[in-house]
This record gives C-alpha cells, structure tokens and sequence, in this order.
C-alpha cells in the first residue's frame, strides 16, 4: 500500500512539472506539487518508530504544500521587480521565498511548520529555531560559499545590487551571457547591472537553487548519529548547512539541456522565462 502511494505522488509530481508552464495555475500546481511530494518522501524519513507512517505522510505532504505555495507566490513578487521595475521586490520575494522553503524544510524534516526559520543571503544562513525557546544560530553553506569564491576570482562585487537584491552579485565586462547563477550566486554583465528583466530571470534561477532544499533533510538522521559519535562532526554540523540541493539541480538542468530545440526548450529557463513573460522559441 505505501509502495502504491508513493508511486502514485511521483506520477503526479512528473505530471505537474510537465504541464506546470502554460499558465498561473499549472505553475501554482507545479510548486505546491514538488512542495508537497518530496516533503511526505521526507516526513517518511525521518519518521519516529513510535509514529504512524500514513499520519506522518499525510501531515508532511499537507504543510509541504502550504510551503509549495508561499514558493509559487514569491516568484510572483520576483516577477514584479520586471514588472513594475523596483528592487524592493526582490526583498519582499526573498522573505516569502524564506517562509516557504522554511515550511518544506520542516515538513521534510517531519516537524511542525512552525518550529524552524531561515533566511540566506549567499553562503550565510540564518536560523531561527521558535519551539520552547527562541534561538538565532548562523550556518555557512560551503558549496555556495565556494561558488562565491570562485566567482569573485576575476570579477567586480557590486555591494549596491547585493543591498538592493538581497542576493550576491558580482559582474563582468564579458560574462558570454547577459547573466548567469551559479548556485544562489549571480554574475551580470556590467552594461546590464540595471537591467531588470535579467535580474528577474536570475533570482528565479537562485529560487529553483532553493526549491530542493528538501533533499538536505533527507541526511538528518545520519547526522544526527555522526554528530553523537564525532565531536568534530558535531562542531562541523554546528558551522555548516551543507547545501546538497545544487548537486541535485545541475544533473537535473544539465538533462533538461538534451535534445533541446531553443534555449527556453528547458524546464529551468522555460520557468524563469515565464516569470519574466518571455519564453518564446521563435
């Protein structure tokens, strides 16, 4: 019966991201859907002995779909960066786009939406943990924070877009693109630095770096073991949110790239193209 359900939620999810980029709704269905499916594979998890797995899917799937949801809405407020051409935006997305993955993070991680938060700005993370008693802790992410070192090797950082944005950037004279994402890392041409409709495709890129946040969950238990046994690891586990999602996004981009009849014939940059109503083969 488990085996059944889950298969069940994987077609489902397949199904929404290939029809989830004609229109608001299917793009609203595609994130609550990825939200939901992969935080009841994590809830299942990271289940306790003593719990029920129906009960423990059942309320993963449920808060990964609110979080789905906030997620599909902060891309929406990306859009409005193009669309009504103001920074500020990107900041009212990031905090929406935080709430949400917060809320997939804690359904994946089987717990209540509520009892963790966080906020990243590059390779920094902060987390705000709200159950019995309210604590702050700051966490490095060490794959962005490698991809923000080797960016900033030969290119400018600009501080007033990184302000603006709430996203790191740096540019270039020449980036061979009008922009580019590594990771939640954005490198611009310089003679596009107020450009909005690139910023825009980009941050959308940072938020699909994001959407797989749920993978990390899925190593809590292991974790929580190492930690138990190492000291070392422990203090490591303390310093670092080890970010696994780009190791999933880029075979999932790079797959995406195969038989491809336009550059927009990409899951990927067909989503960013239709938060910045521009996708077109033609």
């Amino acid at each position: 019966m488990k085996i059944k359900i889950l298969s069940f939620l994987l077609i489902f999810f397949f199904f929404s991201e290939f029809y989830g980029q004609n229109s608001k709704t299917e793009m609203a269905l595609y994130n609550i859907g990825l939200g939901s499916v992969f935080s009841g594979v994590g809830a299942l998890i990271n289940k306790k002995p003593n719990e029920r797995w129906g009960k423990v899917l059942l309320k993963g799937m449920g808060q990964g779909a609110l979080g789905g949801y906030l997620i599909y809405e902060s891309k929406n407020l990306i859009a409005n960066i193009n669309n009504k051409q103001k920074w500020e935006y990107s900041w009212y997305g990031k905090i929406v786009n935080s709430a949400g993955t917060s809320i997939v993070e804690n359904a994946s991680s089987n717990r209540d939406f509520w009892e963790k938060w966080h906020l990243n700005i590059g390779f920094n993370r902060l987390e705000f943990y709200t159950k019995d008693k309210f604590q702050v802790k700051y966490k490095i992410m060490p794959i962005s924070l490698y991809l923000a070192v080797s960016t900033a090797i030969s290119n400018k950082f600009e501080f007033k877009r990184t302000l603006q944005t709430g996203e790191i950037i740096f540019s270039n004279n020449n980036t061979g693109n009008s922009g580019t994402t590594y990771g939640n890392i954005v490198l611009i041409e310089r003679d596009l630095l107020g450009n909005y409709n690139v910023f825009t495709h980009e941050i959308i890129h940072i938020y699909q770096y994001y959407d797989y946040n749920f993978i990390n969950t899925y190593l809590n238990k292991p974790y929580k073991k190492w930690s138990e046994q190492s000291k070392t690891f422990s203090k490591i586990n303390d310093l670092f949110y080890i970010d696994l999602n780009g190791v999933i996004l880029r075979p999932l981009y790079l797959l995406e790239n195969g038989n491809k009849n336009c550059y927009y014939d990409n899951f990927f940059e067909n989503e960013a193209g239709f938060y910045t109503g521009f996708r077109s083969c033609d």
